[in-house]
């Protein structure tokens, strides 16, 4: 009885887990949060973006916010993120 009452309760989750919808997040509102959490403005979702990839896996990102600021977010290989204002 005990254990038709755990299984009973982990279906309930499941059920609840699956229903509840997931929120996409865009890649320019991505780019957004990692310019204001830098302590940058930026003013909403990046408007352009441009993304290259270097041959070790860095990558170096232009963003212009719809402030009309511009910035350089660097990610290297090993996921350290920098970010500099043009």
């Amino acid at each position: 009885m005990k254990i038709i009452r755990i299984v009973c309760g982990l279906l309930a989750v499941a059920a609840v887990g699956i229903a509840l919808p997931v929120a996409a997040v865009t890649p320019a509102e991505d780019i957004a949060a990692i310019i204001m959490l830098r302590g940058y403005p930026c003013g909403g979702a990046v408007v352009a973006m441009k993304e290259v990839v270097s041959e070790n896996g860095a990558r170096t990102i232009t963003a212009t916010c719809p402030n009309d600021s511009k910035y350089q977010i660097e990610v290297s290989a090993k996921g350290k993120v920098a970010v500099t204002p043009l």
